[in-house]
C-alpha cells in the first residue's frame, strides 16, 4: 500500500461505516432505506442488474444493439483500445452515471464499495480467462492531492477484496494532463494522454494476466495509454495479457427499462 492509500484509509474509516452499513437513503433516488439495502433502493438495484446482464462488446465495452450479431461493433470498426478484453458494470447512464459523479466530484467515498460490488459481479460473469493482478489508473500527484483520493484506486481495492486478486501500484503519471472531460474528440484525447504514463520496472509481470481498473471509459484513450506504458517494460517483465475493468462505458445505445 502506498502512502496516499494509507492516508486515505486512515482519514475516513468512520465515513465508510456510516455511509455503507447504515445508509439513511438511496444514493441515487433519495428513497428511505433499511440497514440491509446497501445504499441502493430496489428499483436502482434492478436497473444495475439489467445493466450487468445486457451484452456489450468485450473489446471496447460498447452496448450491443439488436443487430450486433450481423453488423458487429461500430466502435471497433473505427478504433481499438488495444486491450485484450474490456469488462464494464454498465453504460454511463442512469444510476451508474449518478454514482460515479457523486464519488468522483462530491467526495462521497461510501459509494466506492457499492460500485466495487457491481464491478466484481461483472468480472465474475464476463471475464474470459485468469485475473492475476489489478492495476489502477493513477492520477497525477497534484490532482490526487486536490481531490483527496484516486477513485480508480478505491475501486480496484474493493474489487480486489471481493475477487481475492492482488493490486499492483505499477503505473505512474509522468506529467499532468488536461482533464479528459475538457477534451472532446477521440484524437484530441489520445494526444492529451500520449506518453502520460510510465510503468515501474520493479514489478515482474512476466506471464501475468493484468487488468487495468478505472471508473469510466469514454474513447479508450486513457486505457490505451496505460496499456502502452505496460508494453514498454523490458521484455522479461511485460505481462502476458492486458485487459481492463471499468465501472461504466460512455455510449449512446439505450438499454430498455
Amino acid at each position: 500500500m502506498n502512502a496516499w492509500s494509507m492516508i486515505s484509509r486512515i482519514a475516513r474509516p468512520a465515513l465508510r461505516v456510516d455511509q455503507t452499513l447504515f445508509p439513511a437513503s438511496c444514493w441515487v433516488t433519495g428513497a428511505p432505506l433499511t440497514t440491509d439495502d446497501n445504499g441502493l433502493s430496489a428499483p436502482v438495484r434492478h436497473r444495475l442488474e439489467k445493466f450487468g446482464r445486457w451484452p456489450f462488446c468485450l473489446k471496447c465495452g460498447m452496448t450491443m444493439g439488436p443487430h450486433a450479431q450481423s453488423s458487429g461493433c461500430p466502435r471497433c470498426a473505427t478504433r481499438s483500445i488495444t486491450v485484450r478484453q474490456l469488462v464494464r458494470a454498465g453504460p454511463l447512464s442512469g444510476p451508474l452515471s449518478s454514482l460515479i459523479h457523486q464519488l468522483k466530484f462530491q467526495r462521497r467515498w461510501g459509494i466506492a464499495p457499492i460500485l466495487a460490488d457491481w464491478m466484481a459481479a461483472a468480472m465474475r460473469h464476463w471475464a474470459d480467462g485468469p485475473v492475476d493482478m489489478l492495476i489502477p489508473i493513477p492520477l497525477h500527484p497534484f490532482r490526487r492531492w486536490s481531490r483527496g483520493f484516486n477513485q480508480a484506486s478505491e475501486l480496484a481495492d474493493g474489487v480486489g477484496d471481493r475477487l481475492a486478486v492482488p493490486l499492483g501500484d505499477v503505473l505512474r503519471r509522468r506529467r499532468a494532463t488536461r482533464p479528459q472531460t475538457h477534451t472532446q474528440s477521440a484524437t484530441a484525447r489520445a494526444r492529451n494522454l500520449a506518453g502520460a504514463f510510465g510503468a515501474s520496472a520493479e514489478f515482474d509481470l512476466s506471464g501475468m494476466n493484468v487488468w487495468l481498473v478505472d471508473d469510466v471509459c469514454t474513447t479508450g484513450a486513457t486505457l490505451h495509454a496505460a496499456a502502452t506504458a505496460l508494453r514498454a517494460l523490458p521484455p522479461n517483465r511485460r505481462p502476458a495479457t492486458i485487459s481492463a475493468l471499468v465501472a461504466a462505458v460512455a455510449d449512446q445505445t439505450p438499454i430498455p427499462d
